[in-house]
């Protein structure tokens, strides 16, 4: 077991690298024209990104004789039993998202997300969030037990000593677990299912699903695994090596995430643009109309048409969709191939 000034060096290099390569896999995507990815995304990331900076607050005072300032004590305990409520929240709502979409796909008339239901996924997290702060603050506040807080035995954090901030936490962990494990497996499932419908998708879009897919059963993992040992820390509190988990969990994170195709891309700046966006699909309505032999015009036929718009892209690097044009010969018209109706299409990201 490591002496307890090596392992605080440890915690903070593994916050430190958490902060950074989080960084490195959020920029890209908010900088760079030719990233793209979904408002749940974003929020998962930052969500990890909060996580880790509030592990980081003390780097540089766990090993000084010295208590840190109250108030620096306070906003961190504050966070520390806050952070692993909103990275959970943030992983279900995201794997909720990803399963709308394949849903949708299935259906064979998929449609953007709309701005209720994304409003919520992205709310709910950040309303756990400021619950668990609420709950620390009135457990400290009413009193004035100010008392209660202290740095922890490993001298790693602050933390508050009482155990119901705690409780609350792992609940919402457990229930955040819960909903997870079933919820990807349902997915995996819908997606064998229904892999005649992927079949019609691009080389490309099929990758990305599964490759999204797959990045999000590591990252439940590896927050499952060490959410688990941070239950042990709140039960076992010892200064041992336990701690370190708590910042190796954002590091698997960003290991999930940032490593994919368009993003590593984007830190070649220098080189020539060369959009690989997660655009799922985009989809239109066409409509056909055909002049029978006696000169009437008659419907001939409506189609939803998928349009692939990965590969394709305008000079400011945003998506160029590519329509399929639909000219349909039946027994009693001839189609002129004439398209009456195509409403815009829209995109979908991950």
């Amino acid at each position: 077991m490591p002496s307890d000034r090596t392992l605080v060096i440890l915690f903070d290099v593994l916050v430190l690298m958490a902060v950074v390569l989080l960084l490195c896999t959020l920029l890209p995507a908010v900088f760079s024209k030719n990233v793209y990815r979904s408002i749940g995304w974003y929020n998962l990331m930052t969500a990890w990104l909060v996580y880790s900076l509030s592990y980081g607050l003390l780097v540089g005072r766990q090993v000084e004789s010295a208590d840190p300032p109250l108030d620096l004590c306070l906003f961190q305990t504050s966070l520390i039993y806050a952070v692993p409520g909103l990275a959970s929240a943030s992983m279900v709502c995201y794997n909720v998202e990803f399963y709308l979409i394949i849903s949708g796909l299935r259906s064979g008339t998929p449609r953007p997300p709309s701005f209720s239901r994304t409003f919520w996924l992205v709310v709910i997290p950040w309303l756990v969030f400021l619950m668990i702060i609420l709950e620390v603050l009135l457990l400290v506040f009413p009193g004035r037990q100010l008392h209660l807080l202290h740095v922890a035995a490993n001298n790693l954090y602050c933390h508050l000593n009482n155990s119901a901030p705690a409780q609350v936490t792992s609940a919402i962990i457990i229930c955040a677990v819960v909903i997870l494990i079933p919820l990807e497996v349902c997915t995996g499932s819908l997606m064998y299912r229904n892999w005649d419908v992927f079949g019609n998708l691009s080389r490309t879009t099929r990758r990305l699903f599964l490759t999204v897919y797959l990045r999000l059963i590591i990252s439940t993992l590896a927050a499952v695994t060490a959410f688990a040992f941070s239950m042990l820390t709140f039960v076992f509190k010892t200064p041992d090596a336990k701690s370190l988990v708590y910042p190796i969990v954002p590091i698997a994170i960003a290991f999930a995430f940032g490593t994919q195709k368009d993003l590593l891309r984007a830190w070649l700046f220098w080189r020539a643009p060369r959009p690989d966006n997660p655009i799922v699909f985009n989809s239109g309505t066409l409509m056909t109309t055909g002049i029978s032999a006696s000169g009437s015009i008659g419907t001939n036929a409506v189609r939803t048409q998928r349009l692939e718009s990965i590969s394709g892209g305008d000079s400011l690097g945003k998506p160029t969709p590519v329509p399929e044009t639909l000219a349909l010969v039946s027994s009693t018209r001839v189609s002129v191939g004439m398209d009456v109706a195509a409403p815009a299409p829209t995109a979908i990201y991950l």
